[in-house]
């Protein structure tokens, strides 16, 4: 799904041309590398970003490097060329080869990704993110981590996944299993494991933002993602108030922040794409 213009600020590659296709009503190839799209009033263009990096002591050519980068205000699905299927949220950027070749697949990822991973007992799939490297076994999971983000956030919702430190074979896997989540600290780089409820979790792919025990800080900066503005609070105080409930996705921007209101005591002053948080009078 994207939203809008959000795609005009992405960098697309590879295999998004077929999505493009299905999501688009209208798609016209400019050149082999940029194509315009046309979604609700708009012609929009989309590019390839690529990089080509020459084998070692080989003439044949590595498969060249793609990075699908999305917006604020946007999100994506891509087909990898194994069939594997990965959801990108906003402010997320997935880096992936145009082929996978060799004995493994692997790909990197920042921002927030779903994945659900095609079964090859012969090539496993990697993901890496902030220091942690993920062997993936067939099966589906969300991993998060923005820059603001304290850890990394693994959350397993079927199969099995391995998670080990980046770069540290004697740092041994840790196993997780469905229903559990791992929280990899990027300072000290311990891990924790939790149980939580993946429909929680993995509720921005359905169309809901879902709020258990979340600081008014936290959604709001989810929030901010999505419907892309900044925000500032007129009491600091307010950043730790704790919610619970949930917000339509797809609702309209105000619509999000009078359910904000309506469940907090607060009020939301909205000045062109900046937003004042402030106590309700």
């Amino acid at each position: 799904m994207l939203r809008g213009l959000a795609v005009s600020r992405a960098v697309l590659a590879g295999a998004i041309a077929r999505e493009l296709l299905s999501l688009c009503p209208a798609f016209d190839c400019l050149d082999e590398y940029r194509a315009r799209c046309f979604v609700p009033g708009h012609w929009v263009t989309v590019c390839a970003e690529t990089e080509t990096y020459a084998a070692k002591a080989s003439s044949v050519e590595s498969p060249r490097q793609l990075n699908l980068d999305v917006p604020r205000g946007g999100e994506f699905r891509i087909v990898l060329e194994d069939s594997t299927e990965v959801w990108l949220n906003s402010e997320s950027r997935l880096t992936y080869p145009e082929r996978f070749s060799g004995s493994e697949r692997r790909v990197a990822v920042t921002g927030e990704a779903y994945f659900k991973v095609a079964r090859d007992e012969a090539r496993p799939f990697f993901v890496e993110t902030d220091g942690q490297l993920v062997r993936v076994y067939g099966t589906e999971f969300n991993i998060r981590s923005y820059a603001e983000d304290r850890s990394v956030y693994t959350t397993l919702v079927s199969g099995r996944i391995a998670l080990s430190r980046l770069d540290d074979s004697r740092s041994g896997e840790l196993i997780l299993t469905p229903g559990h989540q791992a929280l990899f600290d990027k300072s000290d780089e311990a891990t924790s494991v939790r149980e939580v409820n993946t429909q929680v979790v993995t509720s921005w792919r359905h169309g809901r933002f879902v709020f258990e025990e979340q600081t008014l800080e936290q959604i709001m900066r989810d929030l901010s993602r999505w419907y892309a503005f900044d925000y500032t609070f007129e009491d600091d105080a307010l950043r730790q108030i704790v919610f619970m409930g949930s917000i339509p996705r797809y609702s309209e921007f105000a619509t999000a922040l009078t359910i904000l209101e309506k469940s907090g005591g607060l009020s939301f002053r909205v000045e062109g794409a900046h937003v004042v948080i402030a106590r309700a009078r």
